[in-house]
């Protein structure tokens, strides 16, 4: 056996262990926000008083236990849920899976609360939106993290928008397992077939460096313009069955640019996985686990499936966007029709309908359909996959389907009342006072 081959099976064996029964099947979800000023909607930083540090260091005298890096505080960890940060400060809650989604709709209400009743005081708002609505990404410091340090450097040299995707994005990422390669096969291929629709009709990004953007869907552009070696689709995707050796040797042919070895950073700039794997390390579960967190594709495989793809949206829009991909995915009879429909899909194919969608935006067609129409069957679909009781979730996103516009016209729609209250409706500060 080669040692190129041995490297496949171990990853391919890490991915086949993470498999569970539709029983035990769980899902999850993280989102990512951004702190701004009330007023200003400027971005705040991580070191200034308080900023982000400071947040953080409150909630650690509420129960949360403080991830620290060198004394400075970079995450929180709870009994049911994780607090991290994006390289520019975004604030990510990951919250631990759960069997409905009505448990992980309780968690995030209980933290954001628990924010905003900091925040307020402060004269500071939390905003779930793909892009920062006025700071500009040179106005946005990196927070004091030995990963993102070396994820700076080594994106110096990529793609023209890789910095702002690092400091200035946000998203949210819907989790959900795996229960055999077969199940992984279908799953992955229509989240990805999925993905240019997603980022066109969920387009909450209305604004770039300040100024409102022309762009159908600029957090698809950013990540285009990253690093084409890691984001986007893997290799391969198109070419059959996409099983876990197919993502392993993609993950192989790919530099990580940082990973573990006994529980410390080394950063390998661009040097191929393949090259380290096994040889400099010989990997841990842990190690893995880091590991698989170094390629930013669309749907990212790690003991789960990691849909990546969505802007930020202000609740309930994001607990709408988590029901949509549990009623397509989790639903056998969905998930078998969908794939059905999208095996044969060549690459080709995928990029002239991604391409389509860049050019024309919600004018495009996908397939025989214009695009909202075909979105609107898609929420059906989802709507008839997902419990009786959980159906009522998705009536936010069915609405803004029938009204054919996407987030990002919702909040520019209303721009002649001025920024601020154009995105109102994402600011969670508001949206919290509303519900009580």
């Amino acid at each position: 056996m080669t040692k190129f081959k041995k490297k496949l099976d171990l990853l391919a064996e890490y991915f086949s262990s993470s498999e569970c029964s539709e029983d035990e099947r769980k899902l999850g979800i993280e989102l990512e926000h951004f702190v701004v000023g009330t007023e200003t909607l400027k971005a705040t930083s991580y070191p200034e008083e308080k900023g982000i540090e400071t947040l953080l260091r409150a909630l650690a005298n509420r129960n949360w236990e403080p991830k620290l890096e060198r004394e400075h505080v970079i995450g929180l960890k709870g009994e049911r849920a994780e607090v991290g940060l994006e390289p520019g400060g975004q604030l990510e809650l990951s919250v631990l899976p759960r069997s409905s989604v009505s448990d992980l709709e309780t968690i995030y209400l209980d933290f954001v609360k628990e924010v905003i009743s900091i925040l307020k005081d402060w004269d500071k708002s939390l905003l779930c939106l793909g892009y920062q609505p006025e700071s500009t990404v040179d106005e946005i410091p990196i927070i004091p993290k030995e990963r993102y340090n070396y994820m700076y450097d080594y994106f110096g040299n990529k793609g023209k928008y890789a910095y702002n995707m690092m400091k200035a994005t946000g998203a949210i990422h819907v989790n959900l397992d795996y229960f055999s390669e077969r199940d992984y096969v279908k799953k992955n291929l229509v989240a990805n077939v999925l993905s240019p629709l997603v980022y066109t009709v969920l387009d909450n990004s209305p604004y770039f460096e300040g100024e409102i953007s022309d762009e159908n869907g600029l957090r698809r552009l950013i990540w285009e313009n990253c690093d084409t070696v890691r984001c986007g689709y893997p290799a391969g995707l198109f070419d059959g069955e996409f099983g876990y050796t197919n993502y392993a040797e993609y993950l192989l042919k790919t530099p990580p640019m940082v990973y573990k070895k006994e529980g410390k950073l080394v950063y390998s700039k661009n040097k191929l996985l393949e090259d380290i794997f096994l040889e400099d390390i010989d990997p841990t579960r842990e190690e893995l686990d880091y590991l698989l967190t170094t390629v930013f594709p669309d749907v990212r495989t790690k003991d789960h499936l990691e849909i990546r793809m969505g802007d930020s949206l202000p609740y309930p829009y994001s607990f709408a966007y988590l029901a949509f991909w549990k009623g397509l995915l989790y639903d056998e009879d969905n998930l078998t029709e969908l794939y059905d429909k999208y095996e044969d899909v060549t690459e080709k194919e995928f990029l002239d309908r991604k391409r389509c969608l860049t050019e024309r935006g919600t004018d495009a067609k996908w397939g025989e359909k214009d695009l909202f129409s075909a979105y609107r069957d898609l929420l059906e679909l989802a709507s008839e996959g997902l419990e009786p009781e959980e159906r009522e979730y998705l009536e936010p996103l069915i609405e803004l389907a029938e009204k054919r516009i996407t987030p990002k016209r919702k909040t520019l729609g209303s721009s002649d009342k001025g920024k601020v209250k154009a995105l109102s409706w994402c600011n969670m500060n508001e949206i919290i006072n509303q519900e009580e």
